[in-house]
């Protein structure tokens, strides 16, 4: 009896296509490969669009791309050309190679009218030569302040470059791969496009940081001129203008930190990435020339520094403007306590003053009711009195206190009356 089939994860299949998403390729020696690295406009569905583009052009050239649109990497082959589209997160590579004397940079044949909107990010040429060492031809035109000039893959090949972009934008790079095997060959290749692609990637925060440095600085300096004055303030209406200044630098600081915090946090990676692959090629200095990970990295990790800096500056400045709020929001609280204090004051006094009126107009009121009962009483004993004989005065003297007191406790019982009736 066979057991019950488990159930596969919904990601199983993409996580095991991820391992052969860029296979490499193998080249032979003796050819001339070209790379662009276009930047995908920051809009959502840019990349869709490109590649959608792309698989257009794919049919209406005759090129079979396969309907899986899924995958992140495509090639194919013109009449001169071996050519390989890669459709990264934010950014499209297109790598070519044919004849080592290709001299046209910008062939119209490998789809360059289907990037869309993508911006030129990086242009590099290798040159791959069927030699185990550089000739000095390879080496004459190169910019001796910026060259580098390593040997790679444990002294097995040479390469150099100078990091200088000829008239077509290109940076060119020679590599003499005659000792390599194809496979250290196309694995080394790949490793030097890739640590030119994300050199270039990884510096693109750096533009960015020097444009939004100002602005920062705005928001630091207005922050601090909140914070200094905050101590003088006394009023209610002072207190609330502050925090509405507070909340408006957090805005301010709330659109910095979104126009930064993901172009850091990719060149962050970008930057880690350019390192492992500096790291792979196993280079030592030739010559006169500079490593390539000593070139590069005194330009890529001061850059990268200068972003992070500006990101932990970024973390204060919200933490700062955090605790500035809650340091308003407690001073209003007790300014409102504060004042509700006074107007329960106010009204307990109000009422006190109230009950001390009650009595005072019951005690009016007893003895003017007295005054009239007694006066009542007066007019109706004065016809027996007179016919008893007895005194007038000395009966209304004896009536008074017991009408007093009798006016005095029914006054009281009708208060009670009306107090059990509210509270009811």
């Amino acid at each position: 009896m066979s057991a019950a089939p488990i159930a596969e994860h919904p990601y199983r299949y993409t996580v095991l296509a991820e391992l052969h998403a860029r296979p490499i390729e193998m080249i032979a020696p003796g050819v001339r490969v070209r790379r662009l690295v276009l930047a995908v406009p920051d809009r959502s569905g840019g990349l869709r669009k490109a590649l959608d583009e792309f698989a257009a052009f794919a049919e209406r050239s005759g090129h079979d791309i396969g309907s899986d649109h899924t995958t992140r990497q495509y090639r194919f082959e013109t009449a001169t050309r071996s050519v390989t589209w890669e459709f990264h997160t934010e950014f499209i590579t297109i790598t070519w190679h044919g004849a080592l004397n290709d001299a046209e940079n910008w062939p119209d044949d490998i789809g360059l009218g289907a990037v869309g909107g993508a911006e030129l990010v990086g242009a590099m040429r290798v040159d791959v030569l069927d030699e185990a060492e550089l000739p000095e031809r390879a080496l004459s035109s190169f910019t001796y302040t910026s060259l580098c000039l390593v040997a790679v893959e444990y002294g097995n090949a040479q390469l150099a470059t100078d990091f200088v972009p000829d008239q077509d934008k290109f940076i060119r790079f020679e590599f003499a791969a005659g000792a390599l095997s194809p496979l250290r060959r196309a694995i080394t290749l790949r490793r030097i496009l890739e640590a030119e692609t994300y050199r270039g990637m990884a510096l693109l925060a750096l533009p960015l940081a020097r444009a939004t440095s100002p602005e920062l600085r705005a928001v630091e300096t207005e922050l601090t001129e909140v914070l200094t004055d905050l101590s003088s303030v006394e009023s209610t209406d002072a207190v609330q203008e502050r925090l509405k200044r507070l909340h408006d630098l957090s805005v301010r600081s709330g659109q910095i930190s979104e126009k930064l915090s993901y172009r850091f946090a990719a060149s962050y990676a970008y930057g880690a990435i350019l390192k492992r692959r500096l790291e792979k090629l196993r280079e030592t200095t030739l010559g006169p020339g500079s490593s390539l990970a000593s070139f590069v990295g005194n330009r890529v990790e001061p850059a990268l520094a200068t972003c992070e800096a500006m990101d932990k500056r970024l973390a204060v400045l919200l933490e700062k403007l955090e605790r500035a709020v809650e340091l308003l929001n407690v001073r209003i609280s007790l300014d409102m306590q504060i004042q509700n204090k006074a107007v329960l004051d106010t009204i307990a006094e109000t009422a006190r003053s109230q009950f001390r009126l009650q009595h005072t107009v019951e005690g009016l009121s007893t003895i003017a009711i007295t005054y009239y009962l007694i006066g009542i009483l007066g007019y109706a004993l004065a016809g027996p009195l007179e016919a008893t004989g007895w005194s007038k005065t000395l009966v209304i003297s004896i009536l008074s206190p017991i009408a007093l007191v009798a006016v005095f406790f029914g006054l009281r019982a009708i208060r009670r009356g009306f107090e059990r009736r509210d509270k009811r």
